[in-house]
């Protein structure tokens, strides 16, 4: 009798595993991989110069600290 309802429940925790597992894999598929975004001509007229992009570099790893 013991061994019949042990049984019966690793039946049933095998099938929530498969279950589970099913679950994972259509998730993980359903996910797209990150999309470049481009970003040429968002700002059409805007002139980006060199002493921007410096300003932008040192906000960026002032934050990251």
């Amino acid at each position: 009798m013991a061994t019949e309802s042990i049984n019966k429940q690793f039946d049933l925790i095998e099938s929530e595993i498969t279950s589970l597992k099913s679950m994972i894999i259509n998730i993980a598929q359903q996910q797209n991989p990150k999309e470049i975004l481009h970003l040429k001509g968002i700002l059409k007229g805007i002139s980006v110069t060199e002493e921007d992009i410096g300003g932008a570099k040192k906000s960026l790893f002032k934050a990251g600290m």
